[in-house]
């Protein structure tokens, strides 16, 4: 291989190797898989979204695109863009929202929100030629209904959402006591694609779905929808390949009062043996927050201002960093109808 192509594989592997360091739970562990020797030239994107992907009706949340290539001015000549895939009527239909150069980043302020607005919203590149290596990033933005959905998804198989590789975990539905329509989605961040789940077993008031945690190492985000439009809550997974550690959080919001408890989980590469017994740093939206020499760390009595982006380091072993998870707190249904009430 020339010394071009193997300085092109190598940028390529920086660009597509990113973690959201932002607000973004969508910690998208990106790796090249491909040879670029038959491209003059590598293209990436990145996106952050602040302060979240998940939201509430009348929120507002800033998204942020920029390009990188692994040649000087190479994006002069390109068009960096937004564009939005909307969910439910009309899914799949592409709106490019922003255009302009690539040598400049997109500073995009989305909101309020409405049920208009949910749907991937893609980092993109248009303009190359073929000989022109491109990978866009994408994101979920989800909308949630003011009030409870009447169908929930959750992890039955673990109390976490990040998972080692070849590791199965279950995800499931309950749905409500009628005789409505639904059925399991997911939209893999990789590529940005919503599809039905496969191999979704039903069982009474209950939809699940297994997979194995494996290429294309992304976060996925799953849902369950009726024939009418009516969804549950989002549940986010990240699947991880290169990383042997993991953090433990819980999959699910959380409501304000509770104890939370964090644990760094490692597994050696040899044995496939999982340990948490281990010195670790534990950080908040980039910030350290706390030591332990047992893997683990436990929040009391969280409020909302504990909510944010957590991961964990092991302190024993080299690139000893997890990816990070977005910990959501919710009121309590009490503490909702008081402020209900005092608005009233």
């Amino acid at each position: 291989m020339k010394h071009s192509s193997v300085f092109g594989l190598l940028l390529l592997c920086v660009l597509l190797y990113f973690v959201n360091a932002g607000s973004s739970s969508h910690n998208v562990h990106r790796r090249a898989t491909i040879s670029t020797s038959n491209f003059s030239a590598v293209v990436g994107t990145r996106m952050s979204v602040s302060p979240a992907w998940y939201l509430n009706v009348g929120d507002t949340t800033e998204i942020n695109c920029t390009a990188h290539s692994d040649k000087n001015n190479m994006t002069d000549n390109l068009d960096l863009q937004l564009l939005w895939t909307k969910m439910g009527d009309g899914q799949g239909t592409k709106k490019v929202l922003v255009s302009h150069r690539a040598n400049k980043r997109i500073s995009y302020v989305l909101g309020p929100v409405t049920h208009e607005h949910p749907g991937v919203y893609t980092c993109g590149i248009d303009g190359s030629s073929p000989d022109v290596y491109v990978h866009n990033w994408h994101s979920l933005i989800w909308v949630a209904d003011t009030s409870s959905p009447r169908a929930s998804m959750e992890v039955t198989s673990h109390n976490r959402r990040q998972f080692f590789n070849g590791e199965n975990f279950t995800v499931s539905c309950q749905l409500p006591n009628d005789n409505s329509q639904w059925k399991m989605m997911r939209v893999d961040l990789w590529a940005g694609n919503i599809t039905e789940c496969p191999n979704q077993v039903s069982s009474g008031r209950r939809l699940s779905s297994t997979s194995r945690s494996q290429y294309p190492w992304s976060d996925k985000v799953y849902w369950c929808e009726s024939s009418t439009g009516e969804r549950s809550n989002a549940l986010n997974i990240t699947s991880t390949v290169a990383v042997t550690v993991i953090l433990e959080s819980p999959p699910l919001p959380v409501l304000e009062g509770e104890d939370v408890t964090l644990r760094c989980l490692h597994r050696d590469k040899t044995t496939k043996q999982i340990t948490s017994n281990f010195r670790t740093f534990f950080y908040k939206n980039g910030r350290r927050i706390g030591y332990n020499t047992e893997g683990n760390m436990t929040l009391t009595a969280v409020t909302k201002a504990d909510e944010g982006n957590y991961k964990c380091r092991h302190l024993d072993i080299k690139d000893g960093a997890s990816f990070e998870s977005w910990i959501a707190v919710k009121s309590r249904p009490d503490e909702d109808q008081k402020k209900t009430d005092n608005t009233s």
